[in-house]
């Protein structure tokens, strides 16, 4: 019933105040529309905090999804975002909101194959890949044969289809060279597959780095395992994090500190485990229980008290999607 709650459940009102956030009205489900929307939602930073947490949490795979309500709620608070899975349906939800037919599509990284997802979106005559997990800034044509270019603050990004058959190539090219990023098929899976696939993700061994990443306004920015990297055209430079991690990574990234902290010390504690069911010993850092009942997201709140707080809170600050997540950067 609660996965059912997840995949199917009504996100109006969510979608409908994300849209209020980010000053976008209704509208003609254009190509048009779909860039404002695409531009806006990518300010939502890719981060898996927010995922550890919930993996340490909650025994009850379905229990560890993040809805809409949750993401939004986190950012707004925390300045938390998602990893693809959270974030993809989020924005589903949001483009359905806005009109838009839109479908998810599994793609295969060097990870393994369905270890990320996106969106398929159909605008005027032609159908789109958006790609709110992997921070794409615009959306980018689905060729029927040849490629699809891109161009951006991170450089290019070419959306190539192989021969004749469903499979497509995301490359990007910088002056570093070309990479693909992954290969997808532009034929949507069924909600139960996303699903399965959402909820496998949280033991996927890509888990057990922390990570975040979000769009500036020169470029990229991301974040693993305490190495931080900006991307500025085919420009690259890389730095590691001192010892205030959660506190370089909140003001890097606009990430609570408080929530990256736990997050460290529940991948520990994941990590920890893990070392004792395989080889029977532990580490001594995992050696305690990090406290996630702070973490917790309380449970959502009936509409009348959710929209009667957003009025006062609209009236009081005119506080945004953009304004919150400046605030952290």
């Amino acid at each position: 019933m609660y996965a059912n709650a997840v995949i199917r459940g009504d996100c109006r009102e969510v979608a409908g105040e994300f849209a209020r956030l980010c000053g976008v009205r209704q509208g003609m489900p254009d190509l048009a529309l779909l860039r404002t929307l695409t531009r806006e939602f990518g300010r939502l930073p890719y981060e898996n905090f927010t995922k550890v947490l919930r993996a340490a949490g909650h025994e009850d795979p379905l229990q560890r999804l993040r809805t809409p309500e949750v993401v939004l709620s986190e950012h707004l608070e925390r300045g938390a975002g998602g990893t693809c899975f959270s974030l993809t349906h989020f924005f589903r939800r949001v483009l359905e909101f806005f009109g838009f037919d839109a479908a998810p599509v599994l793609c295969d990284r060097s990870y393994g194959p369905g270890t990320h997802c996106a969106l398929i979106v159909r605008a005027g005559c032609a159908r789109f890949l958006v790609d709110p997990g992997y921070l794409m800034q615009e959306p980018i044509e689905i060729p029927e044969h040849g490629a699809s270019l891109q161009r951006g603050l991170q450089g290019a990004l070419t959306l190539t289809r192989l021969g004749r058959s469903s499979q497509l190539l995301l490359i990007s090219e910088s002056e570093g060279g070309k990479k693909i990023r992954y290969r997808l098929r532009d034929r949507p899976v069924s909600d139960e597959e996303f699903l399965a696939r959402w909820i496998d993700s949280f033991e996927w061994p890509m888990m057990r780095h922390l990570c975040v990443s979000r769009q500036t306004a020169e470029g990229q920015l991301y974040m693993r395992d305490g190495r931080v990297r900006r991307v500025r055209g085919g420009d690259r430079n890389q730095v590691r994090l001192g010892s205030d991690f959660a506190e370089e990574v909140e003001r890097a990234f606009g990430v609570d500190r408080r929530l990256v902290s736990m997050a460290r010390d529940a991948l520990a504690t994941i990590r920890n485990v893990a070392l004792t069911q395989r080889f029977g010993c532990s580490s001594q850092r995992g050696s305690r229980r990090p406290d996630t009942a702070a973490y917790k997201y309380r449970p959502t709140k009936a509409p009348d008290e959710t929209a009667s707080e957003a009025r006062r809170d609209s009236e009081k600050n005119t506080r945004s999607v953009a304004s919150v997540d400046i605030k952290g950067r």
